[in-house]
């Protein structure tokens, strides 16, 4: 146990100050207090599909070891994880406390529909309904942002899929004030 809580106060202080920097508590950005390039959102609506490492589910998307749960959940377009998959939650998440709510989540997401395909996110946070953007690639280049999520029952089972409906807000610099491929302030 001890050395899993190293492990985790090594984590909290090495990922807490890049949070912080970049989100208030319910996601706004701080005003930036430079002369900071114009902001684009991008707002999206998805489903993440988890099926957890449980005895009982036969197609688990995620691998539990010692504390650590690897994952590899879905995000799709609709409520049901079998159509319209957009992308892969990639990461793990870990037990940090005493409650069904204490786990810490670290997650790439990697899209690959159409629209975004191989651009990412970064997202991280407690399950606790809310998470942060603190990053992102292509498309979504230095993101930051937050998603609100809710769970909601099952297209499959509640057994064995554990559904969350996810508000995106993702900000990244404006690319049509862009030159060259980096964002000016006009």
């Amino acid at each position: 146990m001890a050395a899993l809580s190293n492990s985790l106060i090594f984590l909290c202080f090495l990922l807490l100050p890049g949070v912080l920097a970049f989100a208030g508590p319910h996601g706004e950005s701080y005003p930036c207090p430079y002369d900071c390039p114009p902001q684009k959102e991008t707002h999206l609506h998805m489903y993440l599909h988890q099926f957890p490492a449980w005895a009982n589910v036969t197609n688990p998307n995620e691998v539990a070891w010692q504390g650590w749960v690897a994952d590899h959940w879905l995000l799709t377009k609709g409520p049901d994880p079998n159509n319209n998959i957009v992308g892969r939650a990639r990461g793990f998440h870990l037990l940090t406390g005493e409650t069904s709510k204490d786990w810490y989540i670290s997650h790439i997401y990697v899209f690959q529909d159409n629209r975004f395909a191989g651009s990412t996110i970064q997202v991280l946070g407690m399950l606790d309904g809310e998470w942060s953007i603190i990053g992102g690639t292509q498309a979504f280049y230095n993101a930051r942002g937050y998603i609100k999520y809710k769970e909601i029952p099952s297209t499959v089972s509640s057994i064995t899929d554990i559904v969350r409906e996810l508000d995106v807000h993702i900000f990244t610099p404006d690319a049509s004030t862009a030159v060259n491929g980096v964002a000016v302030s006009i």
